[in-house]
């Protein structure tokens, strides 16, 4: 309780003693000790729902293939233009699902703040004939407005046998909730 209302208080309850009264005074006192200190709540963050399915593509921006040459040109060059599919379950922040690049579906998990911004990492071990990949997503940064996702991720691979480790970073061009 505020001391200036303590001081009014204990005022004026030596006044009542020697008046005989004091109503006022009172009741003044017991609503401003049932006030307290106490400052309102912060109001709880909305977290936006972001499940379900999203379509689209997204643009290669960056290739890195000084690990084994030709991958880029033949597999994801500058500036093309690909299919993506993202289905997400959601729990509060939490998310689960598959981030689907072409013939890769690879399952992340993540989550998502109030601002919509969106974390996601995954991968998966691609059994090649006498080799095998592993796709990973790293470095997932979108952010969700309505039912349009905006931003991007870098998507590196490893192959077993091969030194280094071939990535292309990536732009969504398009991507909207279908579902």
């Amino acid at each position: 309780m505020p001391l200036f209302i303590l001081a009014f208080c204990s005022d004026r309850s030596d006044m009542r003693a020697r008046r005989g009264g004091g109503l006022l005074a009172a009741i003044i006192c017991v609503l401003a000790a049932g006030c307290g200190d106490s400052s309102p709540a912060a109001p709880t963050p909305v977290i936006p729902t972001v499940q379900g399915t999203w379509t689209g593509e997204y643009t290669v921006s960056i290739c890195n293939d000084q690990a084994a040459p030709g991958f880029c040109t033949g597999f994801a060059p500058v500036g093309s233009a690909l299919p993506m599919r993202l289905v997400l379950s959601q729990t509060g922040q939490q998310l689960s699902g598959t981030i689907e690049l072409g013939a890769f579906s690879i399952p992340a998990s993540g989550t998502v703040s109030a601002s919509g911004r969106m974390a996601l990492s995954g991968s998966v071990t691609l059994p090649l004939p006498e080799l095998q990949s592993t796709v990973t997503i790293v470095n997932w940064d979108t952010v969700v407005v309505g039912t349009s996702m905006t931003g991007g991720w870098r998507t590196t691979f490893v192959v077993s046998g091969f030194p280094g480790s071939p990535f292309f970073d990536s732009t969504i061009r398009l991507l909207t909730k279908t579902a």
